[in-house]
């Protein structure tokens, strides 16, 4: 026996030295393509994607597609992602079937191109992520990182939209201390400032380089746990850090109360200027609770810091109707052009609770982020709740169709009309919505969904508002009260109330057929929204949308 155990020893030897890679091969390359295709088509009423005008019913049928492809190849335990993107209606929508070559030449929004005959088009694929993941080493506790562009994920929150949504380019960082506890941390590049002026003023170029093009070095840090104290319970307490420099992203700062997010943040002949800066907090909680048939998921964040703005106007002007910008200026008691610091206080709160009976789902919810009174200018302090990015899908994974991204997400009314977009709020005044909604699973494959909605502003409206979506919301500035009129007052916290329902039928494997509706009763103070200077009534909102979603 013991001379077997050390031939066996000496011909394990004799293996490890005549082959001493046969046990440490490295691991094969593997690659796959993961993503989805949709076809939609959507009939809507006064959604006013392209006039903007709530107070005019008009109409509009089409249909498009959507491809959504990422890229994964993987050796152990790195991969990297390539993921793209093409959006296309069907039937050319404008003056060329493509946006490459003329800017704007599709009306279709959303839509980098449109299907012509022949459908031979050159179209604008999209790139969303390309990035590198893998376990970083010389660190005692086991670390992820990933690096490019990509997805928030659940970076900062676990709902969707509520602060980090969508994509950054930067670095995530996740480390695992136990099975109940990770640390997050996520660096985010939102603008880059290569070179330039360092002092004011700001003129001529840096290397052929106009200062228009000088956006300043902004970003975010982001930290964030996962926390599992008891089984059921999710705790992700959050901070985070925003730094802009002049002008910044539209998705990270939002025009309001007639503050135009690109005029208000530069030299008056529209370069970058260094000491224009805004520094923004974010601290919050988001938390998930499961027992049973009940669930409960909460999230409450707070905003501090200050921004400086150069305030609006032209010295010596008069606020008149035709002249609102200097408006805010005589409402605030600053002089046109000279710089304001307005200190920065705001909050969000959301909560959705559900309980499930048998094949019924019953949830309900209610969220708030406060907001600005209508004779505030801004200027001096924000009230109102801003996300680093939303991408547009807060409340997307609610169910409503109007006023959230929808069955048809390219719907929504981009100038905000009906729809808040990229923000939370409708406009300075805050929000508040209340919501409820029943789902019944009729088999595994087939569910029905409805409920109702009602959309309200946490501080009233001025219905009065000297500027409407075309000259304010569009050009980024909001909604400017009527300062030249005395009547800046709030008049409404009532937006309307809106209607949805959904049945999806998962009729094949990776195929799904969706079929959605929302009405919305326009209230008063969506008449603030309608193009300024015409009628203030503003009609119903009316949408349905089909869609056909194969995933892969």
């Amino acid at each position: 026996m013991r001379r077997i155990f050390v031939l066996a020893l000496a011909a394990l030897a004799l293996l490890g030295v005549v082959t001493p890679d046969a046990f440490a091969q490295a691991p094969t390359p593997t690659f796959k393509i993961n993503g989805l295709i949709d076809q939609v088509t959507s009939y809507t009423r006064n959604i006013s994607l392209y006039d903007s005008n709530l107070a005019v019913n008009d109409t509009l049928w089409y249909g498009r597609t959507r491809g959504r492809l990422d890229f994964i190849g993987e050796v152990g335990k790195a991969k990297a992602v390539v993921g793209i993107e093409m959006d296309l209606a069907y039937g050319q929508t404008g003056s060329g079937d493509n946006n490459i070559q003329t800017s704007g030449a599709q009306v279709c929004n959303g839509c980098t191109g449109s299907f012509d005959i022949n459908t031979d088009v050159r179209t604008v694929i999209e790139l969303k992520w390309l990035y590198t993941e893998f376990e970083v080493p010389l660190i005692p506790v086991p670390t992820v990182a990933r690096i490019g562009a990509q997805p928030f994920g659940s970076a900062a929150t676990y709902k969707v939209g509520t602060y980090a949504t969508g994509d950054f380019a930067g670095l995530n960082l996740v480390t695992t201390i136990t099975p109940n506890v990770k640390l997050n941390f996520t660096y985010v590049q939102v603008e880059e400032q290569l070179t330039g002026c360092t002092a004011p003023p700001c003129t001529g170029t840096v290397g052929g380089i106009s200062f228009a093009q000088l956006r300043g070095d902004d970003l975010s840090m982001i930290a964030s746990a996962d926390i599992t104290p008891i089984k059921g319970l999710d705790l992700k307490p959050l901070y985070s850090y925003f730094y802009a420099s002049g002008t910044t992203n539209v998705a990270s700062r939002q025009g309001r109360g007639g503050v135009n997010t690109t005029t208000a943040f530069t030299a008056a002949n529209g370069n970058w200027i260094p000491g224009i800066n805004e520094n923004r907090h974010t601290m919050g909680l988001d938390s998930r609770l499961r027992m049973g048939p009940f669930s409960l998921d909460t999230a409450v964040n707070y905003q501090f810091g200050n921004r400086n703005v150069v305030v609006p106007g032209v010295a010596g002007g008069v606020c008149t109707a035709t002249n609102g910008q200097n408006c805010l200026a005589f409402a605030s008691g600053k002089a046109p052009g000279s710089i304001a610091k307005a200190d920065i206080s705001a909050w969000l709160f959301d909560a959705r609770a559900g309980f499930q009976i048998g094949p019924l789902l019953l949830e309900a919810m209610y969220m708030f982020t406060s907001g600005n009174k209508a004779k505030d200018t801004t200027l001096n302090n924000v009230y109102y709740y801003q996300p680093l990015s939303t991408d547009t899908g807060y409340l997307a994974d609610w169910g409503t169709q109007i006023s959230s991204l929808g069955l048809d997400y390219f719907n929504g009314n981009a100038a905000g009309a009906s729809y808040p977009g990229v923000t939370i709020g409708w406009d300075k005044y805050g929000r508040q919505q209340i919501s409820g909604k029943a789902s019944y699973f009729l088999t595994p494959s087939l569910s029905l969904m409805g409920g109702a909605a009602v959309h309200l502003t946490h501080r009233k409206i001025d219905t009065d508002a000297l500027t409407g979506i075309s000259a304010g919301g569009v050009a980024g500035g909001g909604l400017l009260p009527a300062f030249a009129t005395g009547q800046q007052s709030g008049d409404t916290n009532y937006l309307g109330t809106e209607l949805f329902g959904e049945v999806t039928w998962r009729f094949a494997p990776g195929l799904s057929w969706g079929n959605a509706a929302g009405y919305m009763f326009s209230g008063s103070g969506l008449d603030a929204l309608t193009i300024a200077g015409g009628s203030r009534n503003a009609k119903d909102i009316f949408i349905m949308s089909s869609r056909l979603r194969f995933t892969f």
